[in-house]
């Protein structure tokens, strides 16, 4: 086996956040953390602690962590619940006998609501990258070249140089749903300025967050028996707040976490 096969993860026991002085006094006990690694990982604290530590620094720190009154577990991390690839949604229909999902191409097909496993919801930080045009100003080059070329514009007349783009990246949140069928089979995120609400019909509303939190709450309704992460359960009424992830990761590893409690919920 390869030493990447070996590595262990520390899994919280519930989401409450680790304070950062335990953590920093904790992380003592092993040389791969440090005391300034305590600010990041409490910030970003969804369940799945810390990622890729041998057995020995793995169970070193539980027991730190432990003496601290911060109850975790160690895992093997390949035994951590995989996530299958997304489907980007841009359109369902939250319909009583079933979930319409509308694909890229037009195509529809149903899915049971009692098919829903999990249903995550969030306003999620995300990194975008924007292209921004930029055009050129002409050179000095240029324009001498068109006072004596033939196959250019009459003398004294400059063409405008081909616009050019630049990418710029920056951090923006996003309204994410993600709903995971049972068994983990398939996997559907729909980003809500890029959704079509159109089902919602006369109840659409002007905000974007209302429409989001309608739809999310229409999934929870005919999905009951599916697990919710915070972001779904705190979805608001109207056009309140939603529950905000600090990164992409963070909304990912706390879905991960649900999944891994729920299968040793059933082992026990």
């Amino acid at each position: 086996m390869t030493d990447a096969a070996n590595r262990f993860v520390v899994l919280q026991r519930s989401l409450e956040v680790p304070g950062v002085e335990k953590l920093k006094r904790a992380f003592h006990s092993v040389k791969c953390l440090t005391e300034s690694d305590a600010h990041t990982l409490a910030k970003d604290a969804f369940g799945i602690l810390v990622k890729n530590l041998t057995v020995e620094d793995a169970m070193a720190l539980q027991a730190a962590l432990g003496a601290e009154d911060i109850d975790t577990a160690v895992v093997l991390q390949s035994d951590l619940p995989q996530l299958p690839p997304i489907k980007f949604v841009r359109q369902l229909d939250c319909l009583t006998e079933g979930l319409v999902v509308h694909d890229a191409i037009g195509r529809q097909f149903s899915v049971r609501w009692d098919q829903i496993m999990l249903v995550a919801a969030g306003s999620v930080l995300l990194t975008v990258f924007e292209q921004e045009k930029v055009t050129p100003t002409p050179s000095l080059l240029q324009a001498e070249v068109t006072s004596w070329s033939p196959f250019l514009p009459r003398r004294g007349v400059v063409n405008d140089p081909a616009p050019e783009y630049v990418s710029r990246e920056r951090q923006a949140s996003k309204l994410l749903l993600e709903l995971l069928l049972s068994g983990a089979v398939m996997r559907f995120q729909v980003e809500a300025g890029r959704f079509r609400f159109d089902y919602l019909g006369d109840r659409k509303r002007p905000g974007l967050m209302e429409n989001f939190a309608l739809l999310a709450r229409d999934v929870m309704k005919f999905a009951p028996q599916a697990m919710v992460n915070r972001g779904a359960y705190f979805v608001p009424e109207g056009s309140g707040p939603v529950f905000e992830y600090p990164s992409k990761n963070a909304f990912y590893e706390e879905i991960t976490w649900m999944l891994w409690q729920a299968m040793n919920a059933k082992k026990t």
